[in-house]
């Protein structure tokens, strides 16, 4: 049997000549199969993500309205629930690699055929395939993330994850901001995205290897407590339509335990689904949702439309949002670990967004694109506070209940997530038409703040001393 945490031979390299790796990789190999996770991950999010820069182009072309793109980008919505049923079990079926590989090739396939689309509808229905392989990949991605980082600070987790999706989005609005003055329309964004996916997908071919079942299997144990349950989870963030919250989860049982206890646990489990607690708390995903994927999927536009810049300067002041969301979550992971305070994190995340969007919404017609992009960069960097904080709290609300029903409550999420793409994509239009962008961003800033309100039901206090949190870092240490 191989020696723990010792390549069979050779170097750093050496883990290329087998088709999994068969030993816990090395500290530095473990990052570099985790920076290719969030490359994969991340392109796939650009994958679906840049339409939003050039919509206005789109829009014109077909002779469409927002309206219309509200109905596809609902549609994608079920098309993407509908594949993360369907494909869920697949990563841990067939492995990790598989499904991290063609998805993002065949996005580039897609996203070529994008670019020739004849009509809206052509266009309307390579988006929802997109769709469905996104869900394929998510699974993977997740499970994957998690076979390598089983140590990490659980929120810190979640802002690993959380990245790949700020720099997908950040790459749609930063590609289109920088070559669209060169490369006008929207049909050069998606051949762009085509190479960016094929290139993308061959690197992860020839680069990662998944860890073996029983590495895999050798990790969680190592990083288990003491009852040998070592939760996981996934974000399931649909094509414009979610950032919500899906499965995938570690919750196991260690070697040697009869059938039937496996039984009675995941019977146990069940009783997060008679939880009046944590049904509130996942309601917590859909305002979010509501407000994030307006961000993602709208707010190019609505700099275009309502304050009149063109489709690279909104894609350029979008980019600020990003930037600093991305730098956002990874402090407010490791302040929600180093503090033990989830509610508080999520809520101070929830009420500034919330501010800034209200603020935002009221400034007038003719603002300075310098003043619009400080406001979203302060945007971005409150809303960093919200994610990666909330997913700590609700797994640990979820394992107060019963610590064999992570995986189940998190579907719960799943489950309620689709009711955001279907409010955003049909609502928003609507409201846009009827009364302005402005009535719709003070919309998505009250969404934030009922994200304040809904986390108090989470389980755990909104202030720990500093005695107790020393404590409980000895503890895990």
């Amino acid at each position: 049997m191989q020696e723990q945490g010792t390549p069979r031979s050779g170097g750093f390299w050496s883990y290329l000549r087998h088709r999994e790796i068969d030993y816990v990789p090395s500290r530095a190999l473990r990052w570099w199969l985790l920076g290719i996770i969030v490359l994969g991950w991340a392109v796939e999010q650009y994958e679906g993500l840049k339409t939003g820069p050039v919509l206005v182009y789109v829009l014109a072309e077909f002779d469409k309205t927002l309206t219309d793109w509200g109905h596809v980008a609902a549609l994608a919505g079920l098309v993407y629930s509908a594949g993360a049923v369907l494909l869920s079990r697949a990563a841990d079926r067939f492995g990790r690699r598989p499904l991290m590989i063609w998805p993002v090739f065949c996005y580039a396939v897609i996203s070529a055929f994008g670019a020739m689309a004849p009509s809206f509808y052509a266009l309307a229905a390579l988006a929802m395939a997109g769709s469905f392989l996104m869900a394929g990949m998510n699974p993977a991605v997740h499970a994957a993330s998690r076979d390598l980082t089983p140590r990490m600070g659980r929120a810190m987790v979640y802002a690993w994850v959380s990245l790949a999706f700020t720099i997908g989005a950040l790459m749609s609005t930063l590609v289109a901001a920088h070559t669209l003055p060169v490369l006008p329309g929207w049909r050069p964004q998606f051949w762009i995205a085509a190479v960016l996916g094929a290139v993308t997908a061959l690197v992860i071919f020839v680069f990662y290897r998944d860890l073996s079942p029983r590495v895999r299997g050798l990790v969680l144990e190592t990083a288990a407590p003491a009852d040998a349950t070592t939760p996981g989870v996934g974000v399931t963030v649909g094509v414009g339509v979610t950032v919500g919250v899906g499965v995938t989860s570690g919750v196991g049982v260690s070697a040697g335990v009869p059938d039937v206890a496996a039984r009675d646990h995941y019977l146990d489990g069940k009783a997060v689904y008679r939880s009046p607690r944590l049904w509130i708390l996942s309601g917590t995903i859909v305002f979010w949702s509501l407000t994030y994927v307006t961000v993602s999927g709208y707010v190019p536009v609505y700099l275009a439309q309502h304050y009149g810049l063109d489709p690279a300067e909104a894609a350029g002041v979008t980019s600020w949002f990003w930037i600093v969301f991305t730098c956002s979550v990874f402090l407010s992971g490791w302040l929600s670990d180093r503090l033990r305070v989830r509610k508080t994190i999520t809520a101070f995340g929830g009420i500034t967004t919330g501010t800034c969007f209200l603020v935002g919404a009221n400034l007038p017609i003719g603002t300075p694109e310098a003043v619009l992009a400080v406001v979203w960069s302060a945007t971005g960097f409150f809303a960093g506070f919200i994610y990666p904080a909330w997913c700590a709290l609700y797994s640990e609300t979820a394992e107060s209940i019963s610590p064999h029903g992570v995986g189940r409550a998190f579907g719960i999420t799943a489950t309620l997530s689709p009711l955001a793409g279907l409010t955003l994509n049909l609502g928003l239009p609507r409201v846009v038409e009827q009364w302005g962008w402005s009535v719709w961003m003070t919309f998505a800033g009250c969404c934030c703040l009922c994200v304040a309100v809904l986390v108090s039901f989470g389980q755990g206090p909104w202030w720990v001393s500093r005695h107790a949190r020393g404590a409980a870092a000895r503890a895990a240490a």
